[in-house]
């Protein structure tokens, strides 16, 4: 691709570099420092510098042959020390049996382990090639300002310093091609930034401008968090270091802010690309000004190399929070909220808590020891209206503040020492909804409605149904081992304010009652039905209508459709892998077993697929549409949300997460496929099952809805779970809600609504007006990509007319 700025004169090619910034301003003393990485790290921390935890370091043979690998944690990182461009890296995530797991996913073991060690001792994977030193290391967690960019690992940020200014900058993006490491030349993203707003503005990959991220996020003006901060920590290392042309790479880890990953002496010129911006124009123009501090060297940058500030930006700027030299600091704990008197010291490094404030938030959950790190502790807080989450030491001084905020977590902020605030003398503990919100999502969890209404002697009666039609199972029921009694209790017992987001959780306490009654009643015809009848409804009138019209619009019923080229269980698999990689979805796994009941099912972060399945094209597309494109991308986007309950799912967010499935299945089925009209003959079966026996419904399932013999009996299983004798009336209504779902969808397109909003996590479509009024809620970060925007800003909603795509 050729890029239009290369012909600029203000370009830094390697050669120039060489001779003119890393000769002249690097000494070869300088370069060796900044070589030696465990050393380099080991400096900068003593100086105040943020670096992850080294678990383990081995420098020869002998140590290698006695190290215990037993000893290090499930996650860290094998690296080499002088290594250079990613080569040489393992990123350890968990262990199966034992064995590591290489990015959580390929095992690999002890004796490849310590071959691989023996090549870093040797020296393969150092920029000298002479011998070098492995070491582990703590691995970081991405903080949440990068989950837009929907990385395969950890992304950082490389800031090219001179002579104490930032004068280009990007962010590098771990991708699957690049094998979870952020270098660009390995296939990772290089995203340029905007100095002075700390925005994104270009970005490359293989030489290439990408115009939008692969799950379809346009990528310029995504926000990078804390960004003055990151400059100046850059800036404060060239300072530290000496070292002339400097190129610094930091992260954002979720618990402990910026932290360092290393220092570059000569560092890749790829940054140009990524900012379609020349470099060389930018250092001649920073050389020889006189740059007193670090904290001048990023006005300047900023200055000189930024986009101009809107108007409305620059008031935004001035708007900057003012503290006094005393403030209240409100304390986030789990389901609490502590206001505490703080002292605001801009002269320390890095805030403290005394020892007995640390005490009396560990016993609110307000405060967590980071683990390895002795007296270090994390903690979020608010700070003058600003949201900040933050390590703190425990204070050894004595002094008359419990809570002292150092400048690492000042920034943003302006003191006024005139400022005079009424504080309070001593803690005030105030509760708040989240504690309401994570103990119903625990109950929510424990409460696995499908698994305690399998019957346990289903194979069984099965095989008994498949030799005799009039046959009316007895379905034993399943021991609940759960304490009905206590989580009822426990949900009572909880006060909820009138807020929406209390409004939203009672109905969530209301739903988890009903539940709970669901589960009591097994067995019992007319009180389970009645529970069931309580917490999914009835078909009304007018729902059985539409769905007779619905059934009846259907040409060909059940009948298998026309595909030779069916595909096998590993093609699918491929086919899945492909999807989750489009959408950044890299922890999922795809995993292919026998004994499967249902050809596809999706649990914790896995899609499994019934080994022996055979799928028709029309199928897959389905499956993708219904499963991915709909069932994990908004748990993925509730994941993200403030709170469990969209993670978990609201009270009836079936009809809507259902309803979306369907709604996106349908859309890309050809106009008679069976499955567009399944759901209207289930709303019949409910129906029907509500006044007859098994043997009845399931008759009715075959002769007048037309379901095979197969699906007719597991369909009436499913209508008759829950009782134990099933010649009874009644039974589990759960099966309405796909077409009722359906249809509220359909009806809420047909009325201009954004299907976007339906994205933010798994909410109930009734709940859209309460949600306006609760703040902290995010944008969906991962869409279908018929709901993506284009560049003008439409949506790409495409619709199947009818004639099928080949």
């Amino acid at each position: 691709m050729f890029f239009p700025f290369l012909n600029n004169r203000g370009v830094l090619g390697l050669n120039a570099r060489n001779l003119l910034f890393i000769k002249p301003f690097n000494p070869r003393k300088a370069v060796a420092f900044a070589d030696d990485k465990m050393k380099t790290k080991m400096f900068l921390s003593a100086r105040g510098i943020p670096t992850a935890k080294v678990f383990a370091r081995i420098e020869t043979r002998r140590q290698l042959k006695l190290f215990d690998f037993s000893s290090l944690p499930d996650e860290c990182v094998l690296k080499p020390n002088a290594g250079f461009g990613g080569e040489g890296i393992i990123i350890l995530k968990g262990r199966r049996n034992g064995v590591f797991l290489a990015q959580g996913k390929t095992p690999i073991e002890e004796w490849r382990l310590r071959e691989h060690i023996e090549d870093i001792l040797d020296g393969r994977f150092a920029v000298s090639g002479s011998t070098d030193t492995a070491f582990f290391e703590q691995i970081l967690t991405p903080a949440e300002g990068f989950a837009p960019f929907r990385p395969a690992g950890l992304p950082d940020i490389r800031i090219v310093v001179f002579n104490l200014v930032p004068v280009m900058a990007m962010l590098r993006i771990p991708t699957a091609e690049s094998g979870g490491k952020a270098n660009v030349h390995l296939g990772g993203m290089g995203i340029g930034i905007d100095l002075a707003k700390g925005v994104t503005t270009h970005a490359a990959q293989y030489h290439h401008i990408l115009k939008e991220l692969p799950h379809g996020m346009s990528i310029a003006g995504i926000e990078i968090p804390r960004w003055n901060e990151l400059l100046l920590i850059a800036s404060r290392i060239q300072s530290i270091t000496n070292i002339g042309y400097l190129a610094v790479d930091l992260t954002l880890d979720r618990d402990m802010g910026p932290v360092l990953l290393e220092v570059n002496a000569r560092a890749g010129l790829m940054v140009q690309v990524a900012n379609l911006a020349p470099l060389r124009s930018r250092l001649d123009r920073v050389e020889g000004l006189n740059v007193s501090s670090p904290e001048k060297g990023v006005r300047i940058a900023q200055e000189l190399f930024g986009e101009r500030l809107s108007q409305r930006e620059k008031e935004e700027e001035e708007k900057r929070p003012i503290l006094g030299p005393q403030e209240i600091l409100e304390i986030s704990g789990d389901g609490f909220t502590v206001e505490e008197r703080c002292v605001i010291a801009p002269e320390r490094e890095q805030s403290t808590f005394s020892a007995d404030l640390i005490e009396e938030l560990r016993k609110e959950d307000a405060i967590e020891p980071v683990e390895g790190s002795r007296g270090a502790f994390k903690v979020k807080f608010v700070l003058g209206g600003k949201r900040i989450q933050t390590l703190v030491r425990a204070g050894t001084e004595v002094h008359p503040a419990r809570a002292i905020i150092g400048r690492r977590d000042l920034t943003g902020f302006l003191i006024d020492p005139g400022k005079r605030l009424p504080v309070p003398t001593r803690s005030v503990v105030k509760k708040d909804l989240r504690s309401v919100d994570h103990l119903l999502a625990e109950v929510d969890h424990d409460l696995q409605l499908l698994k305690y209404l399998r019957p346990v002697n289903l194979q069984e009666e099965v095989l008994r149904l498949r030799n005799d039609r009039k046959y009316n199972p007895i379905f034993l029921q399943r021991e609940c081992r759960l304490d009905l009694k206590d989580m009822e209790e426990s949900v009572l017992r909880v006060e909820i304010d009138e807020t929406p987001l209390g409004i939203l959780l009672k109905k969530k306490r209301r739903e988890l009652l009903l539940k709970i009654e669901l589960l009591r009643a097994r067995g019992d015809p007319e009180r389970f039905t009645a529970a069931s009848l309580a917490l999914y409804g009835r078909p009304s009138p007018a729902l059985t209508g539409f769905a007779e019209l619905h059934a009846r619009s259907q040409v060909a019923c059940d009948l298998p459709q026309k595909d030779d080229r069916l595909l096998s269980a590993r093609q699918v698999e491929e086919q899945f892998n492909k999807v989750l990689l489009k959408y950044g979805l890299h922890d999922w796994q795809i995993i292919v077993k026998p004994d499967m009941v249902s050809d596809c099912a999706v649990g914790e972060k896995k899609i499994f697929i019934r080994e022996d399945a055979s799928f028709s094209h029309d199928h897959v597309s389905s499956l993708i549409a219904h499963e991915i494109e709909t069932h994990v991308l908004t748990g993925e986007n509730g994941a993200a949300q403030p709170y469990d309950l969209f993670r978990r799912g609201f009270a009836n967010y079936l009809d809507t997460q259902e309803g979306l499935a369907i709604f996106n299945q349908i859309r890309i089925l050809p106009p008679n496929h069976e499955k567009r009209f399944l759901h209207a003959r289930q709303v019949l079966g409910v129906s029907f099952a509500l006044e007859h026996s098994f043997a009845e419904t399931r008759n009715y399932l075959e002769e007048d809805l037309s379901f095979s013999e197969e699906k007719a009996l597991a369909k009436a299983i499913d209508l008759k779970r829950g009782l134990t004798r099933t010649e009874s009336a009644g039974g589990f209504t759960r099966a309405i809600i796909y077409f009722r779902g359906y249809r509220a969808i359909e009806q809420y397109v047909k009325e201009g609504g954004d299907l976007r909003k339906l994205y933010i996590g798994k909410i109930a479509l009734e709940d859209l007006p309460l949600l306006e009024h609760i703040d902290n809620i995010k944008e969906p970060i991962l869409l279908p990509e018929y709901l993506q925007k284009t560049e003008n800003g439409q949506k790409k909603i495409r619709r199947n007319t009818g004639k099928r795509r080949r």
